[in-house]
């Protein structure tokens, strides 16, 4: 880790690389920013403030004038330089405090702050502009073209195939499903759980399933899902025994406490952007999918921009796709696409049992030299000792 991210000094980094990072990327951000109140950020006894100016951003000296100031230990300016902690990581982990301001400002201006120190654009309605011509509603099907299918992938930042997989096979993998959601148990290490309107507590997600499955393993090792990760061309692997390995997502109604529905994110939202991206998941369809049993959501084109987590009126306007799909469908996506898991809106017949979907993860090769077995990257996010330890 300390040689592919080695110490970033905070205050050589402010005085000699940032206004090289200033001239060729301040117009990124100056836009977005623009009605914002300076944010200043301190390590040790140093401090440094960004600000909006006449469509840029500038850097000063001190921290007097900003209104608001996060203070970072020099392992985590590190980490968040890096982007191996986000603005997210650094508060699930603890490590951010605030003498002026709060987390919000840090939040606010994050997408800012990579689109200078990253050279990633952030998303607006001109990259919006970009998918206006895609026809997002499209599924496809295994006979269509490879290139038909990566140039949609490419652009939308998801996928979806219709009829992947036949009845019998979904039944087979739903068999072997529920026997391992039978043998969960609450604190097995294998297992997610939330909580429902009834105080009931109820299994929302198996990890490494392919542990127990020999169906699970199999069908993430399929080729055909190989075929639609391919399609992305990143040079990514299949994981089983990391970062979840194949997980089960299990869509329960009336849940109002726990990871059962996610808000807008990106897989990499806690940090490991250069470690966990670009990654592929693909989600085996065991129950369709459809607004009454919980389906996925997505900004189209979000997938190679920083993003501001969307509004309700930015949702109305933005080229959101939530996705439908029936059985034995596969569904395709860049794992920093935005996306979101909103709740069931309905509450009869078989969504009582949950609806459920099958991820298999696909990472880059350096996604194994840093997570070990049996973890996740969030793993080290919630450690608190100011370094990303894996």
């Amino acid at each position: 880790m300390t040689a592919r991210f080695p110490p970033v000094d905070f205050g050589e980094f402010h005085r000699r690389r940032a206004p090289d990072l200033l001239a060729g990327n301040g117009e990124l951000a100056g836009a977005d920013v623009s009605a914002c109140g300076p944010l200043a950020l301190r390590v040790g006894d140093e401090a440094f403030t960004y600000a909006p100016a006449a469509g840029s951003v500038e850097i000063r000296d001190g921290e007097e004038d900003a209104d608001t100031v996060a203070i970072l230990e020099p392992g985590v300016w590190t980490e968040f330089a890096h982007e191996l902690r986000s603005c997210f990581g650094l508060m699930i982990g603890d490590v951010v405090s605030f003498d002026r301001g709060d987390f919000s400002a840090l939040i606010r201006w994050e997408p800012a702050l990579r689109a200078i120190w990253h050279g990633r654009p952030i998303y607006d309605e001109a990259a919006a502009a970009q998918v206006v011509d895609l026809d997002l509603t499209r599924a496809f099907t295994p006979d269509d073209a490879d290139a038909d299918m990566a140039g949609f992938l490419s652009r939308a930042g998801f996928l979806r195939v219709r009829g992947v997989f036949t009845e019998h096979e979904m039944d087979a993998l739903a068999e072997d499903v529920e026997r391992v959601r039978s043998e969960a148990t609450y604190d097995d290490g294998r297992s997610w759980w939330a909580k429902n309107t009834e105080g009931s507590d109820v299994c929302c997600r198996l990890i490494y399933a392919g542990e127990k499955s020999e169906v699970a393993a199999m069908t993430a090792a399929d080729e055909r899902l190989t075929r639609y990760v391919a399609l992305a061309g990143a040079d990514v692997r299949l994981s089983t025994d990391r970062l979840d390995g194949e997980s089960v997502v299990i869509k329960n109604p009336d849940v109002v406490e726990g990871l059962s529905d996610l808000p807008w994110h990106r897989d990499c939202g806690m940090g490991g952007h250069p470690v966990l991206c670009p990654g592929i998941n693909v989600g085996v369809q065991v129950d369709g999918a459809t607004a009454d049993n919980g389906q996925l959501h997505f900004l189209a084109g979000s997938q190679g921009s920083s993003t501001h987590m969307p509004s309700t009126r930015d949702v109305e306007r933005l080229p959101v796709q939530a996705v439908e799909t029936e059985r034995g469908d596969v569904t395709v996506h860049i794992g920093h696409v935005l996306h979101a898991a909103p709740p069931p809106a309905g509450h009869l017949g078989s969504l009582t049992r949950g609806r459920r979907t099958m991820y298999a993860t696909f990472v880059p090769p350096l996604a194994f030299e840093v997570v070990p077995p049996g973890h996740g990257y969030n793993d080290a996010v919630l450690e608190k000792r100011g370094r990303v330890a894996l």
